[in-house]
């Protein structure tokens, strides 16, 4: 049976949206890959763009803001659930922490209480934030199997900083690692001075989530030792209220 007319125009709309990510991109290739007429393309592009689920500029189209907003609200219930262990952690750090899934390749925080020491890291919300770059990101590709994110990454991965690991066989090496000891490490990696060790967390009926504590690169590794064992504390107190 034949799609109706508005289903078509759904459809055609997904498949762009699915082929879009952080990096912008043209409406040629967009056109090229959806298989779809450049016109089609364009009046496709406008409607979502007015809706705020993609951004057009000098670098072509990506994801909006509108989808962060769409994903947040799906996952907003989780991250009410699990507020007291992250107030915990934060009372037991005084460091930034949060919590978050992913869309798509970049992690997406859903929740966040920042430091309250004179030296802390405070969020930049335009930077892109992908999951290879950092410590929640890795921790929720430790959860997934070499293929997926083989196919995930899809061999794009950009350098932040001169310490961004660039290569799929380094990245996987230390996947492995971080599924043997169940804590991912980001040393500046996604901004120069500021470092974090996060946890996967496994949500019933949802994607993976991963909570992190963010912290300045200077006492980073003197603070590590306590921070993973208040990670660990709050894994238990999150797995414990998950199940219930």
């Amino acid at each position: 049976m034949q799609k109706s007319g508005g289903i078509q125009v759904i459809s055609k709309a997904v498949k762009i949206l699915r082929l879009l990510g952080s990096q912008g991109m043209s409406l040629g290739d967009l056109a090229r890959q959806a298989d779809l007429p450049r016109s089609t393309v364009q009046r496709i592009i406008d409607t979502l763009a007015e809706e705020n689920l993609v951004e057009t500029g000098v670098c072509g189209v990506r994801l909006g803001w509108g989808i962060s907003e769409l994903a947040q609200n799906a996952y907003s219930n989780v991250a009410a659930r699990l507020r007291h262990p992250l107030e915990k952690l934060f009372e037991s750090t005084r460091e930034t922490v949060d919590i978050s899934t992913f869309h798509g390749r970049e992690v997406l925080f859903l929740d966040r209480i920042i430091c309250d020491q004179a030296v802390r890291v405070v969020p930049v919300y335009d930077r892109l934030k992908p999951m290879y770059a950092m410590a929640n990101g890795k921790a929720m590709l430790s959860l997934m199997t070499d293929e997926e994110i083989v196919r995930l990454v899809n061999n794009d991965l950009s350098a932040l900083t001169e310490n961004t690991i660039t290569g799929i066989d380094p990245l996987l090496e230390e996947i492995h690692q971080i599924r043997a000891t169940g804590v991912a490490i980001d040393r500046q990696e996604h901004a120069e001075g500021v470092c974090a060790i996060g946890i996967p967390l496994v949500v019933p009926g949802k994607q993976t989530h991963a909570i992190s504590v963010v912290v300045p690169s200077y006492r980073f590794e003197a603070r590590l030792p306590a921070i993973r064992d208040a990670l660990e504390n709050t894994r238990e107190a999150c797995r414990t209220l998950l199940a219930g």
